[in-house]
This record gives C-alpha cells, sequence and structure tokens, in this order.
C-alpha cells in the first residue's frame, strides 16, 4: 500500500482533529498536568517560602549597615540550603514527569488514546522515550563539537584571508562572506536534521519500540511540507502565546497595582523609600488573598497556554508518524526498514 501524501492542513491543525475526537479526554490532560505543575510549585512555596523570607531579612539586615560577618554567612546558609534541597529534588522529579506528560500527549496524538483517571503511566513508552531523548542528546552533543569545527575552520580560513596581502577592504568583505557562509551551513544543517528526527518520539509511541533513525526515512519526500507545517505553527503559537501571555501579565500586574502606586507616589514626591517599609510591602502584597488567587490563576493559565502549545507543536511529527504507518509499511512488530540514502545505511535486504 503506498504511502499517504503529506497534507500540510493536517499537519498544521493535528492538534485539533485530534481534540475534536475526544474533547473530555484532551482537557482533562491537560488540566491533570496543570494540576501536576501547581502541585510542584505547591511544594516549592512550602520548602522555599523560609529561604525567602530568610533574603527579605538579610537585604533589611544589610542595608542598615550593622550586619556582623558571622550572622551574615549563618543567613547566607539559611537562604542557600533549600534552594539547594529543593534543586536536587525537583529536577529529577520534574524531567520524569516531563518524560511521562510527553507519552501521554503522544498517544493521543497518534493513536487518540488517553489512559483512564490518571493519564500519565511510567512504563514502556515513557522508558523508550528516555531512550529517544537520550539520543536527541548525542546527536546535539555530535552537532555541537561538529558546529564549532566546522566554524573554526571557516574562522581560520578569513583570518589567514585578512592577513593575507592585497586589498584590505576586499579581502575584510571575503573573510566576512566566508563566515557568514559557514553560519548559513550550519544553520541549514541544523534545520534539516531537527526536521528529519521529528518524528522519533512519535513513531516509538505509535509502534511500541524504540525508534529514532527511522524518522529520517519517514520524513523522506516531504522535507518541504514538514518544514512548512512547522513555520506555521511557529508562528501561530508566537502568535497566540504572546496575545494570552500579554493579557495574563496584566492581570498580574492588576494584584500589585496598590504596591506600584505607593512606590511611584514616593517617587514623585522625592522621598527615599525606606528598605524596612519596602520589605513590609512586599511581604504585605505577597500574602494578601487576591494576589496569591491573582498569582495561582495567572500561573495556571500561563502553563495551560504553554500545555496547548507544546501539543500543537508535537502534533505536525505525530501526524508524519501516523500518516507513514496508515500505510502498514513499519508497522508495531516489524523490523525497520531503512532506505539506501538513509545516514545510517540501508538495512540488509533478504535473499
Amino acid at each position: 500500500m503506498a504511502t499517504q501524501s503529506f497534507d500540510i492542513g493536517k499537519g498544521i491543525f493535528w492538534f485539533f482533529i485530534r481534540f475534536g475526537e475526544r474533547p473530555a479526554g484532551a482537557l482533562w490532560l491537560m488540566l491533570f498536568q496543570t494540576l501536576c505543575v501547581l502541585a510542584l510549585m505547591g511544594v516549592g512555596v512550602v520548602v522555599m517560602g523560609p529561604a525567602y523570607l530568610n533574603l527579605f531579612e538579610l537585604i533589611g539586615a544589610d542595608a542598615t549597615g550593622h550586619l556582623a560577618d558571622a550572622e551574615a554567612a549563618r543567613l547566607v546558609l539559611d537562604v542557600m540550603m533549600p534552594f539547594l534541597t529543593y534543586g536536587f529534588l525537583i529536577v529529577p522529579v520534574t524531567l520524569l514527569l516531563a518524560v511521562m506528560f510527553q507519552a501521554a500527549w503522544l498517544r493521543f496524538l497518534t493513536k487518540g488514546e488517553i489512559k483512564p483517571v490518571i493519564p500519565l503511566r511510567l512504563g514502556g513508552d515513557e522508558l523508550r522515550l528516555i531512550g529517544v531523548n537520550l539520543l536527541y542528546l548525542a546527536v546535539a552533543v555530535m552537532a555541537y563539537f561538529g558546529i564549532v569545527t566546522v566554524l573554526g575552520l571557516f574562522g581560520f580560513g578569513a583570518i589567514m584571508m585578512a592577513q593575507g596581502g592585497g586589498d584590505s577592504a576586499a579581502l575584510g568583505v571575503g573573510a566576512g562572506l566566508l563566515i557568514g557562509t559557514g553560519v548559513l551551513g550550519v544553520l541549514i544543517g541544523l534545520v534539516i536534521l531537527g526536521v528529519r528526527l521529528a518524528s522519533a518520539p512519535a513513531l516509538t509511541v505509535l509502534d511500541g519500540r524504540l525508534r529514532f533513525f527511522e524518522s529520517w526515512e519517514a520524513s523522506k519526500g516531504v522535507f518541504w511540507a514538514l518544514l512548512a507545517s512547522y513555520v506555521v505553527v511557529y508562528v501561530l503559537m508566537g502568535l497566540v502565546g504572546g496575545i494570552l501571555g500579554v493579557i495574563v501579565q496584566l492581570i498580574l500586574l492588576a494584584a500589585f497595582l496598590p504596591m506600584i502606586i505607593e512606590f511611584v507616589d514616593m517617587a514623585d514626591h522625592g522621598r527615599m523609600a525606606d528598605p524596612d517599609a519596602v520589605l513590609a510591602s512586599l511581604q504585605s502584597s505577597f500574602t494578601e488573598p487576591g494576589t496569591i488567587v491573582a498569582m495561582i490563576a495567572g500561573f495556571a493559565v500561563l502553563y495551560a497556554i504553554q500545555v496547548l502549545l507544546e501539543g500543537i507543536w508535537h502534533s505536525v511529527g505525530a501526524y508524519n508518524a501516523v500518516r507513514v504507518r496508515s500505510s502498514g509499511e513499519g508497522e508495531a512488530g516489524d523490523a525497520p526498514v531503512l532506505g539506501k540514502d538513509h545516514p545510517m545505511g540501508a538495512s540488509p535486504s533478504e535473499g
């Protein structure tokens, strides 16, 4: 069966196509992810709250100029320890949750599947995605050293050209063109690499097996359509995210408006702000119920927007994976088949 042609419209709006099929499930997944992040933020507030209070105390004591060295060292330690402890604990938890949510969204985008009640799982999909992300990291590291090498060679050539004899202006222009060509080549290479490997996570979830370089084969013949889809999605994400982000920022600004008005009034009358008064005003603003509610609601809306935009971004690669697998080629359980033009070489044929 022939592979379906790439429909740019579906590539751009695949998230909304899936959303229309299961709106309640998609909204629950979005809400659940937002609640998990808010819970992590709540833990952070509990753990980090004393640190911020100690930071205010340190700033106030330092402003008076009567802070002894031993006391300053104690306050700095009191400020730093919660940050270090929270960071040590939260980083692995955040990374694990990120992979679990990546798997949940890809199951939805490729199979239309959302696990009941709690949409998160820690199983084969998640472990395979960890492998895919580690392979992305390995490719990124190799690409970094490749970029450094290429730009170093072009830069060395430009220096040699600039130090040569002859017309200095012409040599300078030539050196600039040489460096520009190197940078342009690197950017083009990164775009090609990123687009052609972008379907790997979706293929991994859809096939139930680790897929990475198979994404190169899956993007064969549709690179420009994939690139156009990603460009349009990126522009739409920027517009939607920017507009909604400004609205949320205005809401948060309104919550802190009384404190801002007070500081502006002090500046208009030429009065110097007393450090203790500033700290008291800040503490009062952060403990006002209205401010707390506005901050929680603002962060929740901002993160929900981020979840939506991430889902839309993943949907391009997910659509391409579904398109390729809809032909029946390379389904779960089949060995991956790589073409002769694949950078890893062609798969062996029977005979």
